[in-house]
């Protein structure tokens, strides 16, 4: 049985040593294209953050001139809400009727009060 095993043992190194130069190839091709792998890896991903890093910038540029935007037109919106409620107020409206339209506050004397009729109803 030693020697079944010593036999076998030895098919396998044999085998061994002659696919040794293909390994060894394979093996020094593996770590060459291997480092270079790893570097052109390495240069995508360094482009890649030097990418989204610049477009994280433009959209906070863009996202603060929006918000300057819209603080200017709050201000806007502000303005004419006062100039609104100016325009609106009670005294210049019946001030402008009074001047341009020749109306006037009617005495109690020239107030008619009329009831409306109940048709065919008494109260």
């Amino acid at each position: 049985m030693s020697a079944g095993k010593n036999s076998s043992a030895k098919k396998k190194v044999k085998e061994t040593n002659s696919l040794w130069p293909f390994y060894s190839l394979v093996a020094v091709f593996g770590r060459r294209f291997g480092v270079m792998l790893l570097g052109v890896v390495v240069v995508i991903s360094a482009v890649t953050v030097a990418h989204q890093t610049h477009q994280l910038r433009q959209a906070t540029i863009e996202f603060k001139k929006l918000q300057d935007e819209q603080t200017a037109l709050d201000l806007q919106w502000q303005k004419l809400r006062l100039e609104q409620s100016a325009l609106a107020d009670h005294s210049r409206v019946e001030k402008l009727a009074q001047e341009k339209l020749q109306m006037k506050h009617t005495d109690t004397e020239d107030e008619i009060i009329m009831k409306p009729s109940l048709r065919g109803k008494e109260l």
